[in-house]
């Protein structure tokens, strides 16, 4: 009884284990922490969403309805398009093809996918508990992957603060340890809108899928604990129980 509840618990927290997921719909239902910017691409001007966008994803294997937040990994921003069927690619194709010579992510630079990768890996969880932190971890992804001076903007200091540092940081570690910049990945981008893409339009909504729900992990954490609770109240249990004598 004991060796099929470990089993039992121990297949739960492998189905509940944080994945990237890869959607085939994406709803979408808020927008997270994060702030509205005013962007300069060229001669256009426009106001976008910098930050988390809340969606619900749906694929044909999977119950509909799951919750992911995301950050955009293009300068145009279609974050409130209630619906969007999405064509995921990796990381690693996205850079590859950039490499080649035939971008996916228009006017993307070499190694976009992977820096903009490794700042959400790395700041995500940090960056949701301020607005300000999570507009400026956008900005910097647009930094990352289109060059600094590829775009102005406008917000407030607080935003611009944290997206000269996210940058800064980026560089820095790509410079001391590019192994660890250009290693990461992302999993998914949604490309299948790119080939539309011009000043004039902003026709895509591409995403990074970023860091899993807090809730997830807490219910990994607690299957965990549970299964070493019981593990040790058996343990317990078991030295408790004298020894019968034999006549």
């Amino acid at each position: 009884m004991k060796k099929v509840f470990m089993l039992g618990v121990l297949s739960i927290a492998i189905l509940l284990r944080p994945t990237f997921v890869a959607a085939d719909s994406l709803t979408f239902t808020g927008l997270g922490s994060g702030s509205w910017v005013t962007l300069n691409l060229g001669s256009v001007t426009e106001t976008g969403w910098a930050g988390e966008i809340k969606w619900l994803y749906q694929t044909p294997s999977d119950t509909p309805g799951t919750a992911i937040t995301t950050y955009c990994a293009d300068l145009f921003d279609d974050a409130k398009l209630p619906t969007q069927t999405v064509n995921t690619t990796t990381t690693t194709a996205l850079d590859a093809s950039i490499t080649g010579g035939t971008s996916l992510s228009l006017n993307a630079l070499p190694n976009a996918g992977a820096k903009a990768a490794y700042l959400v890996n790395t700041y995500t969880t940090s960056a949701h508990a301020s607005n300000e932190a999570a507009a400026g971890l956008q900005i910097a992804v647009w930094q990352a992957m289109f060059g600094v001076s590829s775009f102005t903007y406008t917000a407030a200091a607080g935003v611009t603060s944290a997206a000269n540092g996210y940058y800064t940081n980026l560089m820095n570690t790509l410079a001391s340890s590019p192994s660890t910049v250009l290693s990461s990945t992302a999993t998914y981008f949604d490309v299948a809108n790119d080939s539309t893409h011009a000043f004039w339009n902003a026709n895509g909504q591409d995403q990074i899928v970023g860091s899993p729900e807090p809730s997830i992990l807490f219910l990994l954490a607690f299957a965990v604990a549970a299964a070493s609770a019981y593990q040790y109240r058996l343990s317990r249990r078991g030295e408790a129980v004298p020894v019968s004598a034999v006549r």
